[in-house]
């Protein structure tokens, strides 16, 4: 299936769009790591499109050229100023480009905002954070806890977790799982021992074979909590 893919402009700020050729009623907004909108996130937004869902990369770096390449990472947004700009997004995909259903994927840095997006927008259908970015110390511009406020996301969440990874530490990662399966929402939590942090674009034996798995996982859970739009 062919998909279309463009730039569109929300508030003066370019983002990514692959648009579907076929198009359900559903979409997904796509929340980078920490390269930004590079090849494997359009890739990925693309894979998405070619499934019937049009898919929303958002751009962390307004700053810079969509898609550069960088050395040196330019600052990432504050979360609140994010939790704005992902609901306006929200907004856009709703209202401009007639979808009626809405999830959210984020990887890295961005499996991280997804824990706070899907606490704080209710409109969200479904939620995947992959390897999601949760050190045990806070970096500068991180003035939100995404462990306390992931108690309150009420869509269908899906966890993905290497087991060598770098930057989230395991105890974080096992209270992550536990305060999300508290709550009344399904929760599901993919764990791949060999894997390492940011497994699905870092090239490798154990991390390829982790990528081939996770895809179609991914895939699935969005068309279960999807279907229906």
């Amino acid at each position: 299936m062919s998909t279309k893919e463009e730039t569109i402009e929300v508030a003066g700020v370019p983002h990514y769009l692959a648009r579907a050729a076929a198009p359900t009623a559903a979409g997904v907004l796509l929340l980078p790591h920490v390269y930004g909108v590079n090849e494997f996130v359009r890739g990925f937004a693309t894979g998405l499109a070619e499934r019937g869902l049009t898919t929303v990369a958002w751009n962390p770096y307004p700053q810079l050229p969509m898609g550069s390449k960088f050395t040196e990472r330019p600052p990432r947004p504050k979360d609140e100023a994010t939790m704005q700009t992902l609901s306006g997004l929200v907004d856009f995909m709703l209202s401009k480009l007639g979808l009626s259903a809405v999830a959210t994927i984020g990887f890295c840095m961005g499996g991280r905002w997804v824990l706070m997006f899907g606490a704080r927008e209710p409109r969200l259908r479904a939620a995947v954070a992959c390897y999601p970015s949760i050190p045990a110390q806070r970096s500068p511009g991180q003035d939100v806890e995404p462990l306390p406020v992931a108690a309150a996301i009420a869509c269908p969440v899906l966890v993905i977790y290497p087991g060598l990874d770098n930057v989230t530490p395991r105890p974080v990662f096992e209270a992550l799982q536990a305060m999300l399966q508290g709550r009344a929402a399904s929760t599901s939590v993919i764990h791949y021992p060999d894997a390492e942090h940011g497994f699905m674009h870092a090239p490798g034996p154990a991390n390829d074979a982790a990528t081939r798995s996770a895809t179609p996982q991914i895939y699935g859970f969005f068309d279960a909590y999807l279907s229906s739009s």
